[in-house]
């Protein structure tokens, strides 16, 4: 198939050459993978979850994560499959700059990962003037837990309205906000279409050998930062096992 937005990557390896491990993460201190239908299937339960919700084109939708891991990608293709944007933040910054980012993009929804960034929001939800939910991917009480869009996602999906709903989106359309850190004033978005980023893919594929039989790749640096996502997407296209780090601490443990 053509690739032309970013998302087509992870149709093409469904039709060419699906993994049983596309990504894995530990939890219990077991690797937990994740096979590249299954990460298709549930990123069309969020997508179709989101149209549910009346998500529309363009919306931005920030995505938050302590440490990387597999439903930060799967939320990220749900969203770019209906035409939205994903807005990745650090994890690390305050809640008065989660409040100008999240305005400024005007995100939404927003899905954080633990306890801790969830109770950062809590301080200036109140402030956040388009924000119309929180998701977390832990179980935290008062949040709502991203298995509720899964299963929306799953009651409500509709094969020709989500083929008919990705086909409108064009390689142009904007992708991502990225947000720089702030050490030269107020953080300022930088924004890239699908265009931008998938001719960093296939430009990479054709310079980095990836071809290396029953190789695994290990994913460490922050997936909101653009290197790392661009390279999680360069390992999805060509095939390659995702493992995610716990931590940067953890890298020696994880490598072996």
């Amino acid at each position: 198939m053509k690739l032309e937005r970013i998302f087509d990557i992870l149709a093409n390896q469904v039709e060419q050459n699906p993994i049983e491990k596309c990504l894995s993460m530990k939890k219990n201190g077991k690797w937990e993978a994740t096979s590249t239908k299954e990460f298709l299937n549930k990123a069309n339960q969020i997508t179709s979850a989101f149209i549910e919700l009346g998500a529309k084109n363009q919306d931005k939708i920030a995505l938050i994560t302590s440490a990387n891991r597999t439903e930060w990608s799967i939320f990220d293709m749900g969203i770019l499959q209906f035409g939205g944007v994903t807005v990745p933040l650090y994890p690390t910054i305050s809640s008065a700059d989660y409040e100008y980012i999240l305005n400024h993009s005007e995100s939404t929804y927003c899905i954080v990962s633990d306890e801790e960034i969830y109770l950062k929001l809590s301080l200036i939800k109140d402030k956040l003037k388009g924000l119309k939910e929180i998701y977390s991917f832990d179980r935290i009480d008062g949040c709502k837990h991203w298995s509720e869009l899964l299963s929306l996602g799953k009651k409500k999906l509709n094969k020709e309205k989500l083929k008919k709903v990705k086909s409108n989106v064009s390689p142009k359309d904007l992708a991502t906000i990225i947000y720089t850190s702030g050490t030269t004033g107020i953080p300022k978005g930088v924004m890239l279409n699908h265009h931008n980023i998938l001719s960093n893919i296939l430009s990479a594929t054709i310079k980095i050998p990836l071809n290396i039989d029953n190789s695994c790749t290990l994913s460490f640096l922050p997936v909101c930062h653009i290197f790392e996502r661009t390279f999680v997407y360069l390992y999805i296209h060509n095939s390659l096992e995702v493992y995610f780090a716990e931590s940067l601490e953890s890298i020696p443990e994880n490598l072996k």
